[in-house]
């Protein structure tokens, strides 16, 4: 196997907050949100295995535009938004 990348080199990876049966959760407490690496690479894998990959934001959390019509394309993904206390 030739792998691609040199000794200091290595892929990058991410993991959910938190794995139920067959729902992925990833929770961010901020007030404006992107589409970042780890939100899209973790998107592409509940996709892939078929599924629920729920983002968590808080209800005063902006969501960038870019964000949303990624949500919106990709039916395993949602938006779920909870109270800060």
């Amino acid at each position: 196997m030739n792998i691609p990348y040199s000794r200091w080199q290595t892929q990058r990876r991410c993991l959910p907050d938190k794995v139920e049966l067959n729902i992925m959760f990833l929770i961010k407490v901020c007030s404006r949100l992107n589409l970042t690496y780890q939100i899209y690479y973790l998107a592409e894998e509940a996709e892939r295995r078929k599924v629920q990959f729920i983002l968590r934001v808080p209800k005063g959390c902006r969501i960038s535009a870019e964000l949303r019509q990624f949500i919106k394309e990709h039916q395993w993904t949602k938006l779920e938004r909870f109270e800060v206390r």
